[in-house]
């Protein structure tokens, strides 16, 4: 509601929330923002009802937990006017604050997205734009996906769009206490991992920077999801998939899944094997 242009439209979904946030909503905000309720379907679903009703051609989502900084709107839409045309825009954010000011950030031009995000994406939910397009052309965010879902969307775009641009600004809060979960993991097939690996995902095996980004995504992540035997056997398959070796990386994984069951209780050893695969695709496979 602090955005310093005026010209946009909020939609708030209502997904079966039983904390009287509906309440809440109304009689703070009350015609401010249109307030739209469905039965508990999980974010995905949420996500497409809002796009759904939306009538600006430019999406933009902001989780519960997360804030934008007063000036989003302002340099995502002196980003899309300098871009006529330009279907996706994201900028980076912060977890420990925002600026007061954000002078003159730069900018750049992203036409190679999986070889320039190199291991990790330079998108999440609440720092990106995406035009409508997209929505009416491609599955929007899938609601079988527990883990990733956003990424999923994220990816497919930049694959339709095939540019898009960074703002090199915090323009986005992100609550890392908030984001955090001590429960188990959802099985990998219900997650990004193994979607991405799909023959019909819908990206073209003909690209080398998304065959080489989509192995190293996996190699990077998929050792947190092996607290369970099942993930440790569904993880095996998928990295038996992979095109790229990129052998260094793919030392951790020749553990046993008791060592893995062990380190999911264990933070600093988790870290530790973290940034073990950070240095091996930030130093080694460059």
């Amino acid at each position: 509601m602090n955005q310093s242009i005026p010209d946009f439209e909020i939609i708030v979904v209502d997904d079966g929330s039983t904390d009287k946030g509906r309440e809440l909503v109304s009689s703070i905000y009350g015609s401010k923002v249109r307030l739209i309720s469905q039965s508990n379907q999980g974010v995905s679903a949420a996500r497409n009802l809002g796009i759904r009703n939306a009538t600006f051609e430019y999406l933009a989502f902001l989780d519960a937990d997360d804030r934008w900084h007063p000036d989003f709107l302002y340099w995502m839409k002196h980003v899309l006017d300098k871009y006529p045309g330009l279907g996706m825009v994201g900028s980076s954010y912060s977890s420990n604050g925002l600026p007061s000011k954000i002078e003159d950030p730069k900018i750049s031009l992203i036409e190679d997205y999986f070889g320039q995000a190199d291991y990790n994406t330079l998108f999440t939910s609440s720092s990106t734009v995406l035009h409508k397009s997209f929505f009416r052309e491609k599955v929007g965010f899938k609601p079988d996906l527990i883990k990733g879902e956003d990424v999923d969307v994220w990816f497919r775009a930049f694959d339709w769009f095939k540019k898009a641009c960074y703002i090199h600004a915090p323009l986005m809060f992100y609550d890392l206490n908030a984001s955090g979960s001590l429960g188990a993991h959802p099985k990998l097939e219900q997650t990004i991992f193994a979607d991405m690996y799909r023959e019909e995902y819908g990206i073209s095996d003909d690209s080398p920077s998304w065959l080489a980004f989509r192995d190293k995504y996996l190699l990077l992540n998929l050792f947190q999801y092996f607290d369970q035997a099942h993930n440790f056997l569904i993880g095996k398959k998928l990295l038996r998939q992979r095109r790229n070796s990129y052998p260094m990386a793919y030392l951790p994984y020749l553990l046993p899944l008791s060592f893995f069951k062990f380190a999911f209780h264990n933070p600093r050893l988790k870290k530790l094997i973290r940034n073990y695969l950070k240095f091996c695709f930030r130093y080694i496979y460059i």
